[in-house]
């Protein structure tokens, strides 16, 4: 069985975990995530300027950058990647463990190719399997909401990949003439009484019947019931009012993101 917990580091390390929309970044010690801020995913940004960001996030909490010792990134950005990767050689004197499946060698990768699996997916597989066993379902609310699936051996077999509630609002927004841009928030009935209410109820409910009725198809492709648990910005709201999820878990990746550093 695939284990994750080897030893814990005392040393300071700096967690990134760049999103298509959202940057996390999160500052631990040992196993402790002490602060943890939230930047945008700007591609056009030099590595100065993201050197100014994380300076400032630093020196807000009194943390000076030669006390972080090793820098763990995880990105869906491959020029962001980059540009952190720079930060980290420039501003901290540390190579940083860039997480990717060359980074992972002991968790098995049932996906084809093995090296097409995001590297926030690794990350909240392997924290979500540390943390709870399997087998196990992780639901990421961001951008995209994605479903990662995890044996009890710890073999990540794959998952689906859909919209995720920002997206499909946006998309009506954009790609028709009449439908405004809402804030999602569930409506007080789930029949609106206005466009507004509407479109939260429609793409609301709409998720929370897809996340209910793909964790109801997994398990029984499975054959197992599983633990379900969810990440991501919108996992506080849906939650609410989902029948399958059990637990928030809202810093999973950058959790994942340690473990993997750990492992090196």
């Amino acid at each position: 069985m695939l284990q994750w917990r080897h030893f814990t580091l005392t040393k300071l390390l700096l967690a990134i975990d760049v999103g298509n929309t959202h940057t996390a970044v999160g500052l631990f010690k040992g196993e402790n995530l002490l602060h943890d801020w939230r930047l945008s995913s700007k591609p056009n940004r030099t590595a100065d300027e993201l050197w100014i960001l994380i300076e400032s996030c630093l020196h807000a909490v009194d943390i000076s950058s030669k006390e972080i010792e090793q820098v763990g990134i995880s990105s869906v950005v491959p020029r962001l990647t980059e540009l952190y990767r720079e930060v980290a050689r420039k501003r901290f004197t540390s190579e940083p463990v860039i997480v990717s499946v060359n980074t992972v060698p002991k968790m098995i990768i049932d996906y084809a190719p093995p090296h097409a699996v995001g590297a926030d997916r690794i990350c909240s597989a392997i924290a979500g399997f540390s943390k709870f066993g399997g087998p196990l379902i992780v639901i990421d609310l961001g951008t995209a909401t994605v479903f990662d699936v995890i044996d009890q051996d710890g073999i990540y077999l794959g998952g689906l990949i859909a919209p995720g509630l920002n997206t499909a609002a946006d998309s009506l927004h954009r790609m028709t003439d009449a439908l405004p841009r809402v804030e999602l928030q569930f409506p007080s009935n789930v029949i609106g009484k206005s466009t507004v209410e509407s479109i939260q109820s429609g793409v609301l409910y709409g998720s929370i019947e897809m996340i209910d009725g793909i964790v109801r198809r997994i398990q029984e492709s499975l054959k197992l019931k599983t633990k379900v648990i969810a990440t991501g910005g919108f996992s506080g709201l849906l939650k609410t009012q989902s029948a399958t999820i059990e637990q928030i878990e809202p810093n999973l990746v950058l959790e994942g993101i340690r473990l993997v550093v750990e492992a090196q």
